[in-house]
This record gives C-alpha cells, sequence and structure tokens, in this order.
C-alpha cells in the first residue's frame, strides 16, 4: 500500500519505479532566488546558462514536447500551487530524476539560476532546466499521457530536472515515534542515528549560509533521504539573500512555516540566524519521543521557549545545553552554523572514543 507524506502543506504519495525503492517523496518546491540581484528577464542570460534551454515556437505537443520525447514511466508525485512534480525516466540515461515544473515567471528563472550553482553533498542536487510553451498543464499519474486545458492560451512553463530522493525526515520521525520503547524514552539507536543525521543537516545549513543566502523553511518535511543514504535539504521556495556584510537585513513579511518560525521572522528583520532556531527545533524531534499530536500540541510552545521536558534534559543533557542555544530568543545568542558544526563533530568523536573504551 503506498504511504502518504506531505510537503509545504501539500500530499505527497509515495510511488514505486522499476529500479527505485518504495517510500519515495519529493520536496514539493525546490526554488532559490539569486542573492542580492535584481534581474529582468533579459538579463537572465539564460542561452549562456547552458542548462536552462529555451524551447522556442509552437505550443508543444505530447508529441514533440522534450519531457514527453526524453522521458517515459512519468508518475505524478506532488502537485500544488507551486505546480506540479512527476518522477520520470530518462530514456538516454535510463535513470530516474524528478521533474517539476512550473508557471515561468520572472521569479521561477531567477531562483532555478541561483539554485542550479549550489553543490554539496546535503543538498538535493539540481541537474537540468528548460523552458516549453504549451497549453497542457496536467499529466495523468500512471500512463504519463497529457490533458489539455480547453479554452486556455499556451503557457510557457519551467521544467526543472533534480535528483531523485527516497523517504523525509517526517517519516523518519513519525516511524521513530511509534516503535516501542519499553518504559524509557531512552532510545540509544535512534540517538546514534539522529548524531549522524544533525551533523549532516548542519553541513548542509553552513555550506547554505556560505553562499550568503538563508533557507527560511527548514522542517522535516522538507529534509529527504537520498538514495545515496545522505541527509538532502530540499524546497528552497522561500530562500532568500543575506547580506555579504554580516548586517541584519530588511525582509517584507513573514515568510516560512510558523511552527519552525524563529520570533523575529514574524517581523521585518532577520538574517541567517533564524535558520538555526528552526534547526533547534527539528533537532529536539530527532532525539525526543512524541507519541502524539495532542503531546506534541502541549509540548511545542515550551520547547520553542527553551522549556524542555524533565526527562529531556536528564536523559540527554548535552543535546539539550546545545539546542537551548540554538533556541535562544536573540539572534546573536545562536551560534553560527560553523561553530555548531564543529561543537558537533568534537562531540561525536568523544562520544565514540568512550563506547570503544567500554
Amino acid at each position: 500500500m503506498a504511504a502518504v507524506g506531505c510537503y509545504a502543506g501539500h500530499m505527497i504519495r509515495d510511488v514505486v519505479s522499476p529500479d527505485v525503492k518504495p517510500k519515495i517523496k519529493l520536496a514539493a518546491s525546490f526554488h532559490n532566488p539569486r542573492r542580492n540581484q535584481s534581474l529582468e528577464v533579459s538579463r537572465l542570460d539564460l542561452a549562456i546558462k547552458k542548462d536552462i534551454t529555451p524551447v522556442e515556437g509552437t505550443p508543444q505537443q505530447p508529441g514533440n514536447s522534450r519531457f514527453s520525447s526524453d522521458y517515459d514511466c512519468i508518475k505524478k508525485i506532488g502537485s500544488g500551487g507551486f505546480g506540479m512534480v512527476f518522477q520520470a525516466r530518462r530514456k538516454l540515461l535510463d535513470k530516474y530524476f524528478a521533474v517539476k515544473i512550473i508557471r515561468c515567471k520572472v521569479k521561477a528563472l531567477r531562483e532555478v539560476k541561483a539554485l542550479s550553482d549550489l553543490n554539496h553533498v546535503n543538498i538535493v542536487r539540481y541537474h537540468t532546466s528548460w523552458t516549453e510553451k504549451t497549453t497542457y498543464q496536467d499529466f495523468s499519474t500512471d500512463s504519463g499521457s497529457s490533458t489539455q486545458s480547453t479554452g486556455d492560451p499556451p503557457e510557457m512553463f519551467l521544467y526543472i530536472e533534480m535528483e531523485l530522493c527516497d523517504t523525509n525526515l517526517r517519516v523518519w520521525i513519525d516511524e521513530k515515534n511509534t516503535q516501542n520503547v519499553k518504559k524509557s524514552r531512552r532510545d540509544i539507536r535512534r540517538r546514534e542515528e539522529s548524531l549522524k543525521i544533525a551533523q549532516q543537516l548542519i553541513s548542509g545549513v553552513e555550506y547554505i549560509h556560505s553562499q550568503t543566502l538563508i533557507h527560511r523553511d527548514l522542517k522535516p518535511d522538507n529534509i529527504l533521504f537520498g538514495r545515496d543514504e545522505k541527509v538532502k535539504i530540499g524546497d528552497f521556495g522561500l530562500v532568500t539573500s543575506d547580506s555579504t556584510d554580516g548586517e541584519v537585513v530588511e525582509k517584507t513579511g513573514a515568510k516560512g512555516t510558523k511552527s519552525y518560525m524563529a520570533p523575529e521572522q514574524f517581523g521585518t528583520k532577520y538574517d541567517r540566524k533564524v535558520d538555526i532556531f528552526a534547526l533547534g527545533l527539528i533537532f529536539f524531534e530527532l532525539f525526543w519521543r512524541i507519541s502524539t499530536y495532542h503531546e506534541l500540541r502541549e509540548i511545542w510552545n515550551n520547547v520553542r521557549n527553551q522549556d524542555f521536558p524533565k526527562d529531556f534534559t536528564e536523559i540527554y543533557a548535552v543535546e539539550s545545553r546545545i539546542i537551548k542555544t540554538m533556541l535562544s530568543k536573540k539572534p546573536e545568542d545562536r551560534p553560527e552554523a560553523s561553530a555548531l558544526k564543529s561543537e558537533l563533530e568534537k562531540w561525536t568523536q568523544k562520544e565514540e572514543i568512550q563506547q570503544k573504551t567500554i
């Protein structure tokens, strides 16, 4: 039976293909605006940017569309306001990819150009993109055939080919929370796995910040597991530029998922430290078993205010101390991603040494 997951508020179904594992999930959106630039379409230099290829001419039909001619085994795995996401096999390479289709706006072009510059093992990998003018706005979930929208004029759509990932962190957390841990919340195996996930997450965030970017929507639903078993940060739909001089940049409007947003993110001025706050909440979920949604609602606001369950601080003393600093109300009191990465590495090495001496 197919399982159901949720990315950025949109339902995503698991799908099974000939050469991939079950439980394929894909983040709903992978945008990334160019930092501190105000570019027009004419300045995007898409012709120079080899991996963004416009397809000019008449509206594309199923027979001459690049998507339907270069790919087969097409299955829709996500849809919503962001567009549509498909699992598809590129015929020439005989490999499966995720292909997202969104309306081709100036902002979307800027974002995909910036996304193409990100290259890190812990970030979902962008491969290529192109545009097509088409009247076909829906594709079947099984056959890969298209349905024409009657009466609507042709629109330009942006097609983005990306790395296809397996399940996401939300699924992992939910599975761990439903496991029966006898009498105690102490789970040694979960703790070991959580440490590895946390290290990879902070490595990805450190890289994002090194590119003077702020993700702004870090949450378990947007963190994937690649087929290489590495943690992958996805969904760059709300990414924005950070200042190059380290000063706070003025932002307009609250952007993000409210339950994971830093306090200052609801205002107009914030910087990359909002990502550290979100990571602190994610780290808490990694380590601590929360059995029911009711329990989560009861403790979540307390956790956001650095008030952890007593058992958590007793069982996970070191984790509690680190997470508490990440959830500091003042952004300047939160550690930089690079400092967190260094601390986690030292802590993990110490843990490994202690285990060997036991």
